[in-house]
């Protein structure tokens, strides 16, 4: 009787152990904490405490960002730089900016911080490097743009000039990554709340002045996850737009559109990542055996039992990031796939965390080390090459042509 009360209060013990356990990885261990967002005018930091802030965010970056020795960044000369940016500064604006700042110079487009942005909600397009409106919402057609008019300066600088100045608040891994996003940040603003525009709309030049509002000025409109498609009877056309949920709902509604279809293009060019799991979970749906996930080295990926059966046409560009990258390199490791269209981003994650001081200024940092996929690419820093490096250009924006689709079905079709 002994023994079975021993045994009886070993087992719950444990039993108890166990559940702790299990409480403590789901609700603390795995759970992000809730993540504050400021405009940088209302940062919850007064001016007194800017340099300690600022120490304790570098304190926490040197201790858990995991790729600045792969990226050879020497984390003494950063931090002598940009507390004598913080020593300067007067407002929270100031101080927000050179955090930004700091955060970009760590060179990795997961390194991010969770300041607002003003906006007018419209993304630009940067075709061999010159902005052009694109299919302006209405908020900007109230103020005067138009389709297609070409945005020649900014707060009157000229395009090129205004890129290269904002370059530095923008978070990247690589350069062409940080050109074109800040590019696409020509309607966006940390801090100001008014742009002019210098516009040039066939042969006459104007000048449009803008106020950028906070991001619930604008209603919220739900993007499709997933577009499919059947272009000249024989090639599919299917958009996987994020990796976020419910991506894979939406996929397997639309994956039995084309699946019987000998050709199929996916296309990943506006695709900013998401749940790496929903990548690959898509992934199985492309391959024609067993591989391994180059996220998670100890995943194994079988192929679907419906797996699409035909030739396999993958459209990358330069925003193509995170999940969206990692899937990437899986499809191009499967040896089924060709690639066309532009690098991507060169960004796969690293396993990023949110981080906290103490005066809630919020940031992420990758945690995870610099990886090699299961063939050799490096995970970070290093865009994924297309087969067939392919742009835009001005004359089918004009036009409304996508040259990449348009270059990929004539490799389809031999035109």
């Amino acid at each position: 009787m002994k023994i079975l009360k021993i045994v009886a209060i070993v087992i719950a013990v444990l039993a108890i152990a166990w559940c702790g356990l299990f409480i403590y990885a789901k609700y603390f261990y795995n759970k992000d904490p809730k993540v504050e967002s400021f405009y940088l005018s209302e940062m919850p930091v007064k001016a007194s405490q800017f340099e300690a802030d600022f120490e304790e965010i570098h304190r926490i970056v040197v201790e858990n960002y995991s790729l600045y020795q792969a990226k050879h960044l020497n984390m003494d000369s950063l931090y002598q730089t940009y507390i004598a940016r913080v020593r300067q500064a007067q407002t929270t604006t100031d101080y927000g900016l050179a955090v930004q700042e700091y955060i970009s110079a760590l060179q990795c487009s997961h390194a991010i911080t969770s300041f607002r942005m003003y906006t007018a909600n419209q993304l630009p397009a940067f075709i061999q490097d010159s902005l052009y409106v694109n299919k302006p919402n209405d908020y900007l057609v109230q103020y005067g743009f138009r389709d297609k008019d070409r945005i020649i300066a900014i707060d009157g600088l000229p395009c090129k000039e205004w890129i290269v100045q904002n370059e530095k608040y923008t978070e990247a891994s690589t350069d062409v990554y940080r050109r074109v996003v800040t590019a696409h940040a020509a309607f966006r603003s940390f801090a100001d709340t008014l742009r002019n525009y210098t516009l040039l709309r066939g042969e006459d030049t104007l000048k449009i002045t803008l106020p950028l509002k906070r991001s619930d000025y604008f209603p919220y409109k739900e993007e499709k996850t997933v577009e499919a498609k059947i272009l000249q009877d024989s090639i599919g056309y299917l958009a996987v737009n994020t990796m976020m949920n419910p991506v894979m709902d939406d996929f397997k509604a639309a994956y039995p559109q084309i699946k019987h279809l000998p050709y199929l293009i996916v296309d990943i060019r506006r695709n900013g990542g998401g749940n790496s799991g929903n990548g690959q979970d898509i992934c199985k749906y492309f391959i024609r055996q067993e591989q391994l996930h180059c996220v998670g080295k100890e995943i194994m990926m079988q192929p679907e039992a419906d797996a699409y059966k035909g030739k396999i046409y993958l459209l990358t560009g330069t925003i193509t990031c995170s999940a969206a990258e990692s899937f990437t390199i899986d499809m191009k490791e499967s040896g089924n796939v060709t690639l066309v269209g532009e690098p991507t981003a060169g960004d796969t994650g690293n396993g990023p965390r949110p981080f906290s001081t103490k005066h809630h200024t919020w940031f992420r940092i990758p945690t995870r080390e610099p990886d090699l996929s299961p063939k050799g690419f490096p995970m970070e820093g290093v865009g994924i090459p297309p087969h067939h490096q392919v742009s835009q250009t001005i004359a089918d924006f004009m036009d409304d042509e996508d040259t990449v689709l348009k270059y990929t079905i004539g490799l389809i079709t031999n035109k």
